[in-house]
């Protein structure tokens, strides 16, 4: 199977590359520049590279719409995120041959603060600010996919865990410099995770089992969650246990938005999330370790530092 990745330098895209190579397919990767040390990686794994800019469609549409499959996981992640992004997946499935599959990288910040049980895809919505703008997307990319007979997926990933990256590598990092670990809000807030790598073996089911016509994938939402409900304030103790720092630091919602903006009320939630759906359609078995296991690894930190 061709397959086309955005964001294929990104914490996400990388993994989706491994795994897309080791199970045998043909790989092309959107880059910005085909000499990064990224990129480099990327085409020793035997992905092929294509030099491209994700604020510029013209510039990656056709090479996307040559593809059997897409999965689009890259984002700016600056405040012309939005625009970006909706253009960049019109562009793509605007150039898509019928019966090809679409991925689109979501998450579970949609959701908002969940009460009770544990969220579905079938709950209600209640974005952060910081990607308010996503549903939106999400029933555009639905919608026109559908328009052009194209089988396209919404995966909304947990809190991405694995090799000292994302969310939790930028934490570890700021606890060096300060020698505290600062979360954002009262503490007793909750987060689902799930590794790295078993995120990406739910790209490939995904994008595999709608390349095949699978009806139970084609525009349909899944939430990729290993673990429903981790404590934040464990996670804290986990990552100033593996990195050496003095505490635990509470740090006020109000004062977080002076430094870290809308990305402090997303780092704020507490919420609950159910992946039974993805593990049931998608024949999904998550194998990785559990986020505190991860966490509480030092070599978790030392990888992300290049130690």
């Amino acid at each position: 199977m061709e397959l086309f990745i955005t964001g294929g330098t990104g914490y996400i895209g990388q993994a989706v590359a491994r795994k897309a190579i080791s199970l045998g397919h043909q790989v092309t990767a959107l880059v910005r520049q085909d000499r990064s040390s990224a990129a480099g990686a990327l085409a020793r794994l035997g992905v092929k590279l294509h030099a491209g800019d994700l604020r510029e469609p013209q510039s990656f549409a056709a090479a996307a719409g040559a593809a059997d499959g897409v999965v689009h996981a890259a984002s700016t992640n600056d405040a012309s995120a939005a625009a970006v992004d909706e253009a960049a997946a019109v562009a793509m499935l605007s150039h898509m041959h019928p019966g090809a599959a679409f991925v689109y990288t979501s998450g579970t910040w949609v959701y908002g603060n969940t009460e009770g049980g544990p969220a579905t895809e079938a709950s209600a919505l209640n974005p952060t600010p910081l990607i308010a703008w996503r549903p939106a997307v999400e029933q555009q990319v639905l919608a026109l996919a559908a328009n052009r007979s194209i089988a396209a997926a919404i995966l909304r990933p947990a809190m991405v865990h694995g090799y000292g990256g994302g969310v939790f590598g930028m934490l570890a990092g700021m606890a060096r410099e300060s020698g505290s670990v600062r979360i954002v809000g009262d503490g007793r807030n909750h987060w689902p995770a799930v590794h790295v790598d078993d995120l990406a073996t739910a790209y490939l089911s995904a994008v595999e089992q709608a390349a095949s016509g699978d009806v139970r994938v084609a525009g349909q939402i899944f939430n990729v969650v290993t673990e429903d409900a981790v404590a934040v304030a464990d996670m804290g103790e986990a990552i100033r246990a593996s990195v050496g720092a003095d505490r635990v630091a509470l740090w006020p919602l109000d004062e977080a938005r002076q430094s870290l903006g809308p990305f402090a009320d997303a780092l704020a939630l507490d919420q609950t999330i159910s992946g039974q759906h993805a593990r049931r359609v998608l024949a999904w078995e998550p194998h990785g370790p559990g986020l505190i296991a991860d966490l509480s690894s030092q070599a978790h930190f030392q990888q992300s530092n290049g130690a």
